[in-house]
This record gives structure tokens, sequence and C-alpha cells, in this order.
């Protein structure tokens, strides 16, 4: 089937305007994205319909990419990404419906002066390749979720997750982790450790 030709001419003024833009992008109607230039886009890129998607570079003249989104990432519909520090979506990331995910927060810590006009605390998001994040997650700064990671919905992700693990709940614990000698998950208890 062939792509419609307003596809191609919009694909064309975004290479213009993204620091990068891989093939076969497509942001799906209603996609929001501000500040494309501090953003780099890989190949078969989906994000989804309305999904909010900003950088905010904290140096005016910055060059560098507040976010990455590598090859054959899926972008839910309802997303909000945002980057003030570093966030980086390796191959293969799957986000559902609805996932937030922000490298800064307010701080809020000083009573006389309100939140909103209060400094940010900043720290960088990796979500490495092959990750799934279930609907209405929220990740917070200074968070890696390792490879082939899964997060359940609704789940509030405020330290790191280890690779081939599944984690659930607010704060997101592991619940499940991938045992390679037996080559099936297994249940994990509340320390961590593997259960019968």
């Amino acid at each position: 089937m062939r792509k419609p030709i307003w596809r191609y001419f919009r694909n064309i003024k975004n290479k213009l305007i993204f620091g990068h833009y891989g093939r076969d992008v497509y942001i799906f109607p209603g996609g929001r994205i501000l500040r494309p230039q501090f953003i780099w886009i890989g190949d078969h890129v989906r994000i989804g319909k309305h999904a909010e998607i900003f950088a905010r570079p904290g140096r005016s003249r910055s060059k560098e990419y507040l976010l990455e989104i590598c090859n054959n990432v899926h972008i839910g519909s309802h997303n909000i990404i945002g980057a003030r520090r570093s966030v980086v979506l390796e191959e293969n990331a799957l986000l559902g419906p609805g996932v937030i995910v922000l490298d800064h927060t307010h701080q809020y810590e000083n009573v006389e002066v309100p939140i909103k006009d209060q400094d940010v605390t900043e720290g960088p998001i990796r979500i490495e390749r092959d990750c799934w994040i279930g609907a209405n997650v929220f990740i917070l700064p200074n968070v890696t979720i390792g490879q082939h990671a899964v997060v359940g919905a609704n789940s509030v992700v405020n330290r790191d997750i280890p690779p081939y693990t599944l984690a659930t709940g607010a704060p997101a614990r592991v619940i499940k982790q991938y045992d390679f000698d037996l080559k099936k998950w297994v249940r994990v208890d509340g320390q961590g450790s593997l259960m019968e």
C-alpha cells in the first residue's frame, strides 16, 4: 500500500526541524512535539494520537539532544514525555497509552514560595531495549529500566528496575524475574529473592 503524498512532504519538513529524523516515522494526528531540534528520532518509530513530547534545554544555546527515541520504538496515545536533562528510549521499547515520562520534578520544600516558582530537580531516564511499559505508568527522574523489563499498568517508577523483570505497583517493585537456567519467569519475594 502506497503512503499518502502528504506524509512524504511532512517527513521532508520534519527532517529539517528535528535534530535527527529517521526513516518510516509516523506521528499520529493530534501529536504535539515542542522544540524538535533537541529530539533525535530513529527509524520505524510510531508516536500515538495526542501524545505530547517536549524538550526544554537548561542552556538556550544548547545543541545537545535531550530526548533520544531509537529505532522501532512505539509510543502510545496520550503519552507525555518531557526532557530537560536526558531521556533515552532504546530500540524496540513499547509504551502503552497514557504513559508519563518526566526527567524533572518541582521542589516543594520551601513553604514560603509557591511550588510552581521553586527550582526543578532533574535526573536522567533510560528505558533500555525491548522494554514494555504498561498503560498509565508514571516514570520519575533518575530511573533506568533494564533490558526486556516489563512495568505493569498504573505503576509509579521511582527507582531502577533490573533487566528481565516484571515490576508493578506504586511505587513499582519487582514481582517476577526471568530465570535463564530454568528458562521461565519466576516469582520474587518482597526482598528480591526467588521463590520456589
